[in-house]
């Protein structure tokens, strides 16, 4: 049963955050030992930051890392057991719990510890605390320059690509979130070019066009656009990044004052969306579509 939830929690885990937690909890003293990190990843996540229940969150991690030895088997759920003791606001319980994770690292302690801290920041993020969750974040990337290959690359990938597309989405943003927007977004780039595949290029470069428009520099938004658009012709297809990359470029020449390319590269991309059916996916590209057309 546990391993099920762990395969299927993620696809319902926001919407029926409640079902869930209850079933994990049920499941809870079934966990092996490879299931430690992912049970409490999925658990921590929906009873602490969906349902904003981090004594419930705390809990469960404690019964399941109850009586457990710090072990490389073991020494990552440490960290999420670390992580659920922060937000439940024993500091001390979560650096002792930091420490077992960062003792059963077995030679890659720095990658430890930059892994714990970006899962805290995720966290803090999540459970709306985010001057928090952006220096904690801004700690990790400074560990991870002096940690070069031992850094935990997919983590910072996508702590760094969350933390930019969440920020850009932002009706207003302060001076400092526009510097964190703008760092996250390069980080996000450098990061997923070292451990990721040449989608999640593209699609980091997308993220970048999206910033540059964000901060009215149409020109780098125009060749960021460019940039992944040849990635992707060079490598495959995508036509549903396309589509979206289509509407950055054609914000950005709009506001070059190129309004008739503009509209072409807005036709183009309205005719890759013709014939989807997916609603979500609709819905995104009718909001991108409209920050395109104003």
């Amino acid at each position: 049963m546990l391993q099920q939830l762990l395969d299927e929690g993620w696809d319902y885990h926001d919407g029926e955050s409640a079902r869930l937690a209850d079933a994990l909890e049920a499941a809870a003293g079934e966990a092996r030992e490879d299931q430690l990190e992912p049970l409490l990843k999925l658990a921590t996540h929906t009873i602490g930051e969906h349902l904003g229940d981090w004594p419930r969150a705390r809990r469960l991690a404690e019964q399941v890392m109850a009586g457990r030895e710090a072990t490389p088997a073991t020494g990552v759920a440490f960290g999420r057991l670390a992580v659920a003791r922060f937000l439940d606001g024993d500091a001390a319980g979560a650096l002792a719990a930091e420490a077992d994770a960062l003792a059963a690292a077995d030679g890659e302690l720095a990658g430890r510890l930059i892994q714990t801290r970006i899962w805290l920041g995720q966290a803090l993020a999540g459970a709306g605390r985010r001057d928090e969750a952006s220096a904690i974040y801004l700690g990790a990337l400074a560990l991870a320059e002096q940690a070069g290959d031992a850094a935990p690359l997919r983590d910072l990938a996508i702590a760094s690509n969350n933390c930019a597309s969440e920020l850009v989405e932002e009706a207003a943003r302060t001076p400092a979130e526009d510097a964190l927007m703008r760092r996250a977004a390069d980080a996000a780039l450098t990061f997923w070019r070292a451990c990721g595949t040449w989608v999640h290029e593209e699609r980091a470069l997308y993220l970048k066009a999206l910033v540059a428009n964000a901060l009215s520099e149409p020109g780098e938004a125009l060749g960021h656009a460019d940039a992944a658009l040849a990635i992707i012709a060079a490598n495959g297809e995508q036509p549903v990044d396309e589509a979206f990359l289509r509407l950055a470029r054609s914000r950005a020449l709009a506001a070059l004052g190129e309004a008739e390319a503009g509209r072409r590269d807005l036709a183009a991309a309205d005719a890759a969306a013709a014939d989807w059916d997916d609603p979500g996916l609709k819905s995104w590209f009718a909001d991108e579509r409209a920050k395109a057309a104003s």
